[in-house]
């Protein structure tokens, strides 16, 4: 990412260049479009956010995430690591880009393949009709629930200018998805400034739950490097669908999904010559995982 993107400006630009087909992929005039060098710089930004997940506690000292170009400045606010198995993220502040980062770590714990593997469908959130999620993925977020609402809540008073980016890689991924349904719901003031950011996403609930997340009106962008494996699990067949937008990167370039009814995106299931494999869940562009 060059330098010149980690300023206040060109981030906000970027932010806004990209939210527009983000915000109402079906009125996009067409099935797909490719991001602008810029928006790749943002997205690129954002998903070492998310790698950092896996390394940050309480400083922003790690080895690759916290030197990736426009992370410079960036404060950790908040870090968590509880409950077993582990569910661990961070809020972070960003002077430079006016900035708030949400990141919920993905899977680094043996144990937390428990969550993965815990594909039972459970009602949540109350209040949307026939909504279901993943229990496992639930189960995380719900440990660390009402402390990342009250220091998130707290923060965005103390940075009423900052823009709020939810990310996470693969886990990491579908809980940021479940913390925005909540935060629609919990914090609506919140909304005019919130973005939601993955990269290698497994699908979250059912057909209601991606609806409910396609209808609250912020930024999302769900990133599938090449034939990663991670978004294509759990199965269609299982009942877990996908919110919108997919941002698929192939042969170096992203292209942004607008299609509403397409369960896949872009991405597809693979083929013979292009199996879908878990080496591509650690490709994404700006992502590092150690």
């Amino acid at each position: 990412m060059k330098s010149a993107a980690g300023n206040t400006t060109s981030v906000a630009n970027a932010i806004a260049a990209l939210s527009d087909d983000l915000l109402s992929p079906q009125k996009a005039g067409q099935s797909e479009r490719v991001a602008t060098p810029q928006e790749n710089d943002l997205l690129s930004l954002l998903a070492a956010y998310s790698g950092a997940a896996y390394t940050v506690t309480d400083s922003w000292n790690c080895a690759y995430a916290c030197q990736y170009p426009g992370t410079e400045g960036t404060v950790v606010e908040y870090n968590w690591n509880v409950g077993f198995p582990p569910s661990a993220g961070y809020i972070a502040s960003n002077p430079n880009t006016r900035l708030l980062v949400v990141a919920f770590q993905g899977t680094d714990d043996l144990a937390q393949w428990e969550d993965n593997l815990d594909i039972e469908k459970v009602s949540w959130p109350e209040g949307v009709s026939g909504s279901q999620v993943h229990r496992g993925f639930l189960r995380g977020y719900l440990d660390v629930r009402e402390q990342v609402l009250d220091n998130l809540k707290r923060l965005a008073a103390q940075y009423p200018d900052y823009s709020i980016a939810l990310v996470g890689h693969s886990l990491g991924g579908a809980r940021a998805t479940l913390a925005l349904t909540d935060l629609s719901i919990a914090m609506p003031d919140l909304l005019p400034r919130l973005g939601l950011y993955t990269q290698g996403q497994p699908r979250v609930g059912n057909k209601d739950f991606a609806n409910a997340v396609n209808a609250i009106k912020v930024p999302k962008s769900r990133q599938v490097y090449e034939y990663d494996i991670a978004p294509h699990v759990p199965f269609l067949a299982l009942g877990y669908y996908h919110h919108l937008t997919e941002l698929w990167i192939h042969d170096n370039q992203t292209t942004l999904c607008t299609n509403p009814t397409q369960d896949d995106g872009c991405s597809g299931e693979g083929d013979v010559s292009h199996p879908l494999n878990i080496d591509d869940h650690f490709g994404y562009p700006g992502l590092r995982y150690r």
